[in-house]
């Protein structure tokens, strides 16, 4: 598998899991609105993630923009996720 793909699918399953687990809580605890909650968590995991994936450049699989490019398409798809879920499903 493409290492580029490997980093994005990575990113983005836990970005995702992350994230949803985040809004569910905040929703059933606190009454938080879930896609709110979601898109906050995205912004915020995602980046922390890739940081942390990234942070030992000598045994880092991608180079620097390399790794930028993933995280910026992670971050759409988690985005474009959130928001067809509260258009479509009204979360």
């Amino acid at each position: 598998m493409n290492r580029m793909l490997h980093e994005t699918l990575a990113i983005v399953g836990w970005s995702f899991l992350g994230a949803t687990a985040i809004g569910v809580v905040g929703a059933l605890l606190f009454r938080w609105p879930i896609t709110v909650t979601y898109m906050l968590s995205v912004l915020t995991i995602g980046p922390a993630l890739a940081v942390l994936r990234g942070r030992d450049r000598s045994r880092d699989p991608l180079e620097l923009g390399e790794r930028a490019g993933v995280e910026l398409v992670a971050i759409l798809i988690l985005l474009g996720i959130g928001w067809l879920a509260g258009q479509y499903l009204g979360v």
